[in-house]
């Protein structure tokens, strides 16, 4: 190889370090592709849309399982990916009690509790527009949102939380389970009065 070439090759290489650590420290965005810098921790569009694309979070599951599978989701992002001293960024959808109760907790565990402030801001999916919400703060308390999320763990493992999300699916997809309807009947049967069984109800 001639003296010029190796010359630059040397020099694309190191432009190539260089450029490295400026596009890993504008990558704080929950949405790929997203323009922005290492000052916030974006995770805006719409937050809990976009995470329930990654991760099956049905909308029949119980209630409690979803809060906390949004809140764990949207704070492994956070614990690992942001720091203290950037403006974190949430949004949701103002109709839907998860999105308020997930992204509200997300807050507190991350900022001063006083310190978040809520805007209402209008969601866009395709063509349909509907009633949102914004959350902003600084980031104080990245360690406590780590503790919490590991006790989260040790108490309650994701991926057992996953599994609980995956067979709530599939449940609603079957419909109610012959266990189910077995066990309303027998309930319908021990309720039964004896005005009922005169006019010629019974069990078996």
């Amino acid at each position: 190889m001639s003296p010029t070439r190796t010359l630059l090759l040397c020099g694309s290489l190191a432009l190539f370090a260089n450029v490295i650590p400026t596009q890993q420290a504008l990558a704080v965005a929950l949405r790929p592709n997203k323009t922005t810098d290492d000052s916030v921790c974006d995770l805006t569009h719409h937050t809990n849309l976009y995470l329930g694309s990654k991760t099956l979070v049905p909308s029949v599951a119980q209630t409690k399982d979803k809060v906390d599978a949004y809140f764990r989701l949207a704070g492994e992002f956070v614990a690992g990916k942001c720091k203290n001293g950037q403006l974190l960024m949430v949004q949701g959808d103002s109709a839907s009690n998860v999105d308020i109760r997930s992204l509200t907790e997300l807050a507190n565990s991350s900022c001063a509790v006083a310190a978040i402030s809520r805007t209402e801001v209008t969601l866009s999916l395709g063509d349909l527009t509907y009633p949102g919400f914004e959350l902003r703060c600084t980031i104080l308390k990245h360690a406590e949102l780590v503790d919490k999320l590991n006790s989260l763990e040790r108490a309650d493992p994701m991926e057992s939380l996953k599994t609980r999300l995956a067979a709530a699916a599939q449940q609603g997809d079957r419909g109610p389970s012959r266990t189910d309807s077995g066990s309303q009947a027998k309930k319908d049967c021990d309720k039964m009065s004896l005005s009922s069984i005169l006019q010629g109800g019974s069990c078996k």
